[in-house]
């Protein structure tokens, strides 16, 4: 048995909101007290008094989450500086929660420190491990090995489905949830095990530019030659002189013996030597593709990716569902962003669904393959009961 249940408030004041969102859960759980949750909330708030209020109405909840870009759910579609709280409650399943602190100094060591913390809370379905929604600081999200950090724990390939924390601008410092504590430069796991399935699709919904090409210098996740010329003159060749590399011109990167394709976005540029850094790591070796993407394509990468997650689901009925869109497919929508929350409720009416919008979005291309940071890309993830 999983029991689902959303709370979601749009009241600047956060007392107000916390008790509307909580009597929200209340209406749908009754007196059943949830075991896990995840916060979704703009920055511009008291984080730590909205941890405190929730984890005095449920002091055991075991919480993660994180500041976003804007907020959806099942309950008020599209919202921006709004708390969104979804809670799980079961008596088969065990969700745990982690913590790493230090990622951008300590990479692999945080996604130990994450794994372990949750791994350790276990007590019925030890090695029964399914998978796990990660959230973590944007800031070298894409090139810390914190994913690898993990692996070591949990295993090969274990299912990693969540994004980058955001913000209004990406200026500005944002923060991660674990139980009563805010962190930043962190990364936070809620770790499902026991008798519980899942399926995740993910689209970019992109439209090729330009033609494949070999990477042919690179570290990590700055690249410096595409063919035999500099990366930034292989951007030129198609979008202009600009300096400027916009969110809706991304690269589409083939790894050797991988049939589909990772999205890196191209945020930063250095006309003195050419070289263009991206939001993850691009192997050398590799090839790219340049592609854009417009409002209809992102209408359209919702519909895919929801309908991916749906015909891979093995349960009976999906009990929730999660959704992870980047802060650049908001900005490439403009006004009509409405529309994505509006195609996940159309498609999962009877689902009840929140996410946000991130600064770079995680998970498997294909079941059972390497979880990966992937950018301007649309995520669904479905969660339910094997009983």
């Amino acid at each position: 048995m999983l029991k689902v249940a959303i709370g979601h408030s749009e009241d600047v004041i956060i007392d107000e909101a916390v008790k509307e969102i909580l009597c929200q859960i209340h209406a749908t759980l009754g007196d059943i007290i949830p075991q896990a949750g995840i916060l979704f909330c703009t920055l511009d708030c008291d984080h730590a008094h909205i941890l405190s209020l929730i984890r005095t109405a449920y002091p055991s909840i075991q919480l993660i989450g994180c500041t976003t870009d804007g907020e959806m759910s099942s309950v008020h579609g599209f919202t921006e500086d709004s708390i969104v709280f979804m809670v799980f409650a079961s008596d088969t399943i065990e969700i745990c929660a982690g913590l790493g602190e230090g990622s951008s100094l300590r990479g692999k060591e945080v996604g130990n420190d994450a794994a372990l913390k949750a791994l350790s809370g276990l007590k019925r379905c030890k090695n029964q491990e399914r998978f796990a929604i990660m959230l973590t600081d944007p800031l070298n999200a894409g090139v810390s090995d914190i994913d690898k950090g993990i692996e070591e724990v949990l295993g090969q390939n274990f299912p990693l489905i969540g994004a980058a924390s955001a913000a209004h601008s990406k200026k500005r410092t944002t923060f991660q949830f674990y139980n009563d504590k805010v962190a930043t430069d962190s990364v936070v796991l809620l770790l499902f095990a026991g008798p519980v399935t899942f399926s995740c699709g993910i689209n970019g919904g992109h439209t090729p530019m330009g033609a494949k090409e070999l990477v042919t210098s690179s570290n990590k996740n700055v690249l410096y030659s595409i063919g035999d010329k500099p990366a930034l003159e292989y951007f030129q060749r198609y979008i202009g002189s600009s300096h400027i590399l916009f969110m809706n011109y991304c690269l589409a990167v083939y790894e050797k013996d991988r049939d589909s394709f990772y999205v890196r976005s191209a945020p930063f540029c250095d006309p003195d030597t050419g070289s263009v850094t991206l939001n993850g790591v691009v192997p050398e070796g590799s090839y790219v593709q340049l592609i854009t993407a417009d409002k209809n394509s992102c209408i359209d990468t919702c519909t895919r990716s929801i309908k991916t997650a749906l015909n891979n689901y093995k349960g009976i009925k999906p009990a929730a569902a999660l959704n992870f869109s980047c802060a650049g497919r908001k900005i490439m929508m403009g006004t009509q962003v409405i529309k994505e929350a509006q195609t996940v409720q159309e498609h999962l009416n009877y689902i009840p669904f929140c996410g946000f919008y991130s600064f770079g979005e995680i998970g498997p291309l294909a079941q059972g393959s390497q979880s990966l940071f992937h950018g301007t890309t649309f995520i669904t993830l479905l969660i339910g009961s094997e009983d």
